[in-house]
């Protein structure tokens, strides 16, 4: 009998759709599923959760000299406690910076193997699972292969799994442990934590991206993205290039070594559409180009695109945006 563990980022306190989607790909895959959050402040997220569809909900709680947000060894360390302790095969967490920093750490420990930045997951046969993760800059897909008794790891990309159904008739029974650490696996200490306070919507779980790039020539016209941005309630992202310019934060930045993005409607302004750009957002349903270029690559993945400078596009566009908003 299988068991999935899907692992919720720690100091996450709401139920959106990563959540779902990668509790759908778990329940796909094994016989048993249960979710594993940390204690003690969670109970708006346990308020949600009780009513999706898995096996059990686990509250890991840790001795009250570990102050919220743990230190990762401590996050590590219970995981590892957990899955060892509750005959877990697989571990399955959403793709974001603290999952990349948790997840190999997690294999390494229960000597397992590890797979990462994947958009599916099939089971071949009872040991043997193939992960697929895009390649190449999103150019191509890879099938891994995980096989063997040992335990696996996985990180999902947001919004990629298949939905199937995730609510239950029944609230999920919930139990609270207390993983067992040794001290001398703690080597730090969180002094402070200082939270940024985003603007507008969530750039990775954004319905719609307005991003700009290296042909918008300086950080200004980045002001009148922000614009369009908060017209249309939608967020704001950038490339690479625009990022090192010193234009813009990279938190802000889409692409291979940045946030992956899978929106309605992708709004580029002054991208050309490196592969390692559109690894970040070739998920989307729908992109819609905007550059002085003809020949710019970012043409051959869109679904509409205007050749033209994006000084006079982008003005009449957020006026014609305000005006229909406006309308309703």
């Amino acid at each position: 009998m299988s068991h999935t563990a899907v692992i919720i980022e720690q100091g996450q306190s709401n139920l959106d759709e990563s959540i779902e989607h990668i509790l759908s790909l778990a329940n796909s895959l094994g016989d048993e599923t249960s979710i594993v959050i940390f204690g003690p402040d969670n109970t708006a997220l346990l308020e949600n959760l009780i009513s999706l569809d898995c096996s059990q909900i686990y509250v890991l709680k840790n001795h009250m000299r570990y102050e919220s947000p743990l230190p990762d060894e401590v996050v590590i360390s219970s995981i590892e406690w957990f899955c060892k302790n509750n005959n877990v095969d697989l571990v399955l967490m959403n793709k974001t910076s603290w999952s990349l920093n948790i997840a190999p750490r997690v294999a390494f420990r229960i000597e397992g193997a590890y797979a990462h930045d994947c958009i599916d997951i099939k089971r071949i046969q009872n040991n043997e699972l193939s992960c697929i993760r895009p390649v190449y800059g999103g150019n191509a897909l890879a099938h891994i292969s995980l096989t063997g008794n040992t335990p696996k790891v996985a990180t999902i990309r947001a919004r990629s799994s298949q939905e199937i159904k995730t609510t239950s008739d029944t609230n999920t029974p919930v139990f609270e442990l207390e993983p067992k650490i040794n001290d001398e696996d703690i080597r730090v200490k969180i002094v402070k934590t200082v939270t940024e306070i985003p603007e507008g919507p969530d750039l990775s779980k954004a319905e719609i991206v307005i991003a700009g790039g290296r042909g918008l020539g300086g950080p200004e016209p980045f002001e009148a993205l922000r614009e369009l941005a908060n017209i249309l309630d939608g967020a704001v992202g950038a490339s690479r290039a625009a990022c090192d310019a010193g234009w813009i934060d990279h938190n802000f930045q889409i692409g291979l070594t940045g946030k992956t993005v899978t929106p309605n409607v992708y709004l580029s302004f002054g991208i050309s559409g490196a592969s390692q750009h559109m690894a970040g957002c070739s998920g989307s349903r729908n992109i819609v180009s905007i550059n002085s270029d003809k020949n710019a690559n970012i043409f051959k993945d869109s679904k509409y695109g205007v050749v033209g400078d994006w000084n006079l596009v982008l003005p009449a566009f957020t006026d014609a945006v305000r005006e229909l908003v406006d309308e309703k």
